[in-house]
């Protein structure tokens, strides 16, 4: 039996990837119309990620500077933002940001390291510190009518020391697996699935060689997933197509639902932070 067969079919047969370092002249001003606070011209934007197999998904970068627009001379900006197209799920790479939640008040400090992930629909401003400041984000909506929140969900890259659980999983093509450790940041989202978290394995890996290697299956069976490699190296071969890539601590890679990959992890550590995303609401 063919993989085809086996397998829902995937829309798009290779992955989506970029790097945290894209290059500076396919950046462009990011505008937006927020229905709170108007028309908006703040930083600037580059798409690594255009689409996903369901609903409206996104990825990519987003920096300020002191040549940005809407920045001011030193490269600080106030950013007001109510995520209005979808739930945005942040990685900061350079830089720090008070984010204030109007509803509440709360205050959230967030530097080079830390995980947001904003619902859709909440209002909060962006006081963003000189000169610099760059994320990797992921803007995710489904069809589905938005629930309301009161407040941010945030992390740290480094994860929680004592919240690592082993991560187990049902491979349609390969039965149940289980592969790594996994923590969750966020479990729901505010429109269908949407779920962020840690995932690392190393040298206590089951499937792992005697040079610190392994090997995973893996076909992003929960949605899709779009995630920053933020430790190690792998070799990603696409099983339909035999297409290989080979991935970096700062690139980003977008999985589409389904694809089967082989993942050929060659360093003895490897650590990622993910973004998945589907349309149907997670089961109850």
């Amino acid at each position: 039996m063919n993989i085809a067969q086996k397998l829902p079919i995937a829309k798009t047969f290779d992955l989506f990837r970029g790097t945290r370092n894209d290059n500076p002249q396919d950046w462009t001003s990011f505008g937006w119309e927020d229905p709170i606070h108007g028309s908006q011209v703040k930083g600037e934007l580059i798409v690594i990620r255009p689409e996903g197999s369901s609903g409206s998904l996104s990825a990519g970068l987003w920096r300020t500077s002191p040549l940005a627009a809407g920045c001011r001379a030193d490269g600080s900006s106030t950013v007001v933002y109510s995520a209005p197209v979808g739930d945005e799920t942040v990685f900061i790479l350079e830089g720090e940001a008070v984010i204030t939640v109007k509803k509440t008040g709360k205050k959230h400090h967030i530097k080079a390291g830390d995980v947001m992930s904003h619902p859709k629909g909440l209002d909060v401003t962006w006081e963003i510190s000189g000169p610099f400041l760059k994320k990797f984000w992921v803007i995710w909506d489904s069809p589905h009518a938005a629930k309301p929140a009161d407040d941010l969900y945030v992390g740290n890259g480094t994860g929680e020391q004592n919240s690592w659980v082993p991560f187990e999983w049902d491979e349609p093509l390969h039965g149940p697996s289980k592969e790594g450790e996994i923590q969750v940041v966020r479990d729901v989202g505010a429109t269908g699935t949407l779920m962020c978290g840690l995932w690392r394995t190393g040298m206590s890996s089951p499937v792992r060689n005697a040079d610190g290697s392994s090997e995973v299956k893996y076909s992003s069976p929960l949605g899709d997933e779009t995630a920053l490699l933020l430790e190690g190296e792998a070799v990603l071969t696409v099983v339909q197509t035999g297409k290989q890539h080979h991935i970096k601590a700062g690139d980003i890679v977008g999985h589409p639902k389904n694809l089967d990959v082989l993942w050929s992890i060659k360093t003895p550590f490897l650590k990622k932070f993910w973004v998945i995303t589907d349309a149907d609401l997670p089961a109850t």
